[in-house]
């Protein structure tokens, strides 16, 4: 009988009288076994039997067949005479809460689905499962569930989130040693985090971005903590000032990357034209969609080259920078990068961006092409193992592209008269190298950083300080921080100057987030969890929702 009990709880408090099959529902009749019952509300036992009623209570499934219990339950009279309740219904609260029509495992089961899947998901996985629901019961039960205390965290993580996208944020709190979150609040407020971080008298760090917000927020609700600013959002505050001091060297970018792919590839041999090929079309036309990108761009182009000769006039005629923004209609930053260009804003056009190393396998399988070989799945073996990071379907494509006979395009004549098919990597793109480890560099990478230092002082001394940075902070290598800011603030490059000025606002936390273990990316992967559920719940998503099922699920 344990067992059985085990399998149906109900058994603990219910003798089977009958068992029925009703549709795909398995009906379970049966009668409490105990001969009393207490009054809920005076606690004394009563045997004198007021009447009867049939009670349906849904349960566990059992082998995937839905189980409903019709019990049969009775009505007493309580026998103490100073007590309001004169007739009163036997309980089993252990089973079912009163006037409940689900017993309390088929609950909790429900809850759980709920919090992992969602309403409409969740309805569909529990009817597959034999307890079927709607959506809307089933985000009843979350709703029903109680938010969980925070308890007493030491060290907690702070950041965003989106209910809107530069629109309507909120906040979550996560408890780095617990690896969970612990708070979810509905709005991006100073106020409302600094009174939930009062109600932690153990708050001994808090790792955070570096907006002012959460940093007031911290200040006056939690003074004792440490603030720790988060090393990821340093280490990108540092890649966008070396991606806006980059910007003003695009032209030696593109000359590095051809001096790469000449060394690497000094003869890129041509694409085949389309008429070697006998039943292959003759010409390659370009597609409807690239026509438009291309009169896109040039259009573009046009009205950046207005807009960079606007600037310019209206700056020699002594005009602020506020005015000139306003009169030409771009930002600001828009006016200072182009104050800091030499020449005007070349145009950007369209179409595939080719590597340095791209270039150079690409010659390869262009030459074994030429030499017979047209199998893309050889070919692709040939060049992987010849050292090159690349797909297969990177090689197919080019391969298909061999086959249609197709010309070489966005070609660039370098100073020596070669011409290779680099258009050379973006800003950005050199920034992220150079805050790369190093070790984690190709050798056509290592060489292209070479050559850049060579030819230019200045981004050799950006490259020295991005590095040391970089090393610094994934050492956690903070006592070199004062020295590094007296390096970055005497530099001649103006973006990495005022990002090493923009730390001394923030100094304190700079330091501890270079020194401390603990850090925002906890907080950065949980709320990367939170946009997953939000958007798995089919706009049915209020906060008390959304709240439980990221705190109750973690």
């Amino acid at each position: 009988m344990s067992i059985l009990t085990k399998i149906l709880p109900a058994l603990k408090y219910f003798r089977v009288d009958d068992l029925t099959m009703d549709g795909s529902t398995l009906i379970i009749a049966g009668t409490a076994k105990k001969a009393a019952a207490r009054c809920p509300l005076c606690g004394r036992r009563s045997r004198r039997i007021h009447s009867w009623y049939v009670r349906r209570v849904s349960d566990l499934p059992l082998a995937g067949v839905a189980v409903a219990l019709c019990l049969r339950v009775r009505r007493f009279f309580c026998r103490v005479q100073s007590c309001p309740r004169r007739i009163f219904t036997e309980r089993f609260p252990d089973f079912v809460v009163p006037h409940g029509r689900r017993s309390q495992s088929l609950r909790a089961a429900l809850q759980q689905i709920g919090l992992a899947v969602g309403g409409e998901g969740g309805a569909r996985l529990a009817r597959r499962l034999g307890m079927p629901t709607g959506p809307t019961a089933l985000l009843q039960l979350i709703r029903d569930l109680p938010v969980p205390d925070a308890g007493h965290p030491v060290a907690v993580g702070i950041d965003e989130w989106a209910w809107r996208r530069s629109a309507r944020y909120g906040t979550l709190i996560v408890d780095l040693d617990r690896h969970r979150p612990i708070a979810l609040l509905p709005a991006r407020d100073a106020e409302l985090a600094a009174a939930w971080f009062a109600t932690q008298p153990h708050l001994a760090t808090i790792a955070r971005d570096r907006s002012d917000t959460f940093a007031n927020a911290a200040t006056r609700g939690a003074p004792q903590a440490r603030q720790v600013a988060d090393r990821f959002h340093l280490i990108r505050n540092l890649g966008e000032a070396l991606e806006a001091f980059l910007l003003h060297k695009r032209t030696l970018l593109k000359e590095a990357a051809a001096a790469v792919a000449d060394e690497v590839a000094p003869a890129v041999v041509p694409i085949p034209s389309a008429a070697m090929y006998p039943g292959k079309r003759k010409e390659s036309r370009p597609h409807a969609w690239k026509e438009r990108a291309e009169e896109k761009s040039r259009q573009q182009h046009e009205r950046r080259l207005a807009a960079y000769d606007a600037v310019h006039d209206l700056h020699a005629k002594g005009a602020d920078l506020a005015a000139i923004a306003r009169m030409v209609g771009v930002s600001r930053r828009t006016v200072y990068r182009y104050l800091g260009m030499d020449s005007p804003p070349e145009r950007k056009r369209p179409g595939r961006r080719v590597r340095p190393e791209r270039a150079a396998y690409e010659a390869y399988l262009v030459q074994r092409w030429n030499e017979g070989c047209h199998n893309g799945r050889r070919l692709w073996r040939e060049v992987r193992a010849a050292g090159y990071r690349c797909s297969e379907t990177t090689v197919a494509r080019f391969v298909a592209r061999l086959r249609r006979g197709e010309p070489m395009r966005r070609t660039t004549r370098t100073s020596g008269g070669s011409v290779t098919s680099v258009q050379g990597p973006t800003a950005r793109q050199v920034a992220l190298l150079l805050l790369c480890r190093p070790a984690r560099l190709t050798p056509e990478q290592e060489r292209y950083v070479d050559i850049l230092c060579q030819r230019d002082a200045l981004i050799a001394l950006a490259a020295t300080l991005t590095r040391d940075f970089a090393q610094m902070l994934r050492d956690r290598e903070g006592g070199r921080l004062d020295a590094w800011m007296t390096a970055a603030t005497a530099s001649e490059i103006a973006e990495v100057r005022r990002f090493a000025l923009g730390l001394t606002k923030d100094y304190a936390a700079v330091q501890a987030g270079l020194t401390s273990v603990y850090s925002n990316g906890q907080t950065e992967g949980q709320i990367t969890r939170l946009k997953l559920v939000r958007r798995a719940m089919y706009g049915r998503g209020n906060f008390d929702l959304v709240q439980r099922r990221v705190l109750l699920a973690a």
